[in-house]
């Protein structure tokens, strides 16, 4: 079982240093890696559209509706990085047309299907669900972004770098093989509200 600080001070070894108890122990090593561990999560999970980050869910529709071309909007969920498909039907067939924005203050989907089924990479902070190579791929980032700030050293920054890049390619193989293809739409009905959306399937 892999920790969150066991993560850290994966990566602390890699730039030749100490260990930290938390990432809120205080120390220069946690302060630096608390500062930017959350953004760099996020970026690694929006690298792929990971199996073993993926969710499903029926999103809820938003009060406040689109003010012009789209009939709805459908309320993000907190843990989203990035859509992977959006449907109109629990069977996952076709894909419709939608566009993520900001509505209300709010992260939305607008689309003009009454009922929306999203797939989408979710923030998985758990390294234990991660696979193994997303995992060192993780470790050898926050090792790379610690290269110049701990260890003041372009070098070793340029080194873990590359590292990271052939960790996270494999990462990026090995994942695609968890799952089938995506299922294409049965038929070629399409309900359309002008000429530019498609509150129905989109043919692929």
């Amino acid at each position: 079982m892999s920790s969150e600080t066991d993560i850290f001070n994966s990566a602390l070894r890699l730039v030749g240093q100490t260990a930290i108890t938390s990432r809120a122990d205080g120390s220069t090593n946690a302060n630096i890696i608390d500062d930017i561990y959350d953004d760099l999560l996020d970026d690694c999970l929006r690298y792929n559209m990971w199996n073993f980050a993926t969710k499903r869910v029926q999103l809820a529709q938003t009060v406040i509706t689109p003010a012009y071309e789209y009939d709805y909007a459908y309320a993000l969920p907190a843990d989203w990085i990035r859509t992977v498909s959006a449907h109109n039907n629990d069977a996952g067939y076709g894909v419709v047309d939608h566009k993520e924005e900001i509505l209300g203050g709010q992260r939305v989907i607008s689309a003009s299907a009454d009922q929306l089924y999203l797939r989408y990479v979710a923030r998985i902070t758990d390294p234990n669900l991660w696979s193994a190579d997303f995992r060192r791929a993780v470790i050898l980032a926050i090792g790379r972004d610690l290269a110049i700030p701990i260890a003041s050293s372009n070098k070793l920054k340029d080194e873990l770098n590359n590292e990271f890049v052939k960790t996270m390619n494999r990462a990026r193989s090995s994942d695609s093989m968890g799952g089938t293809a995506e299922m294409r739409p049965r038929g070629s009905w399409v309900n359309r509200r002008g000429n530019s959306r498609n509150g129905g399937f989109l043919n692929d």
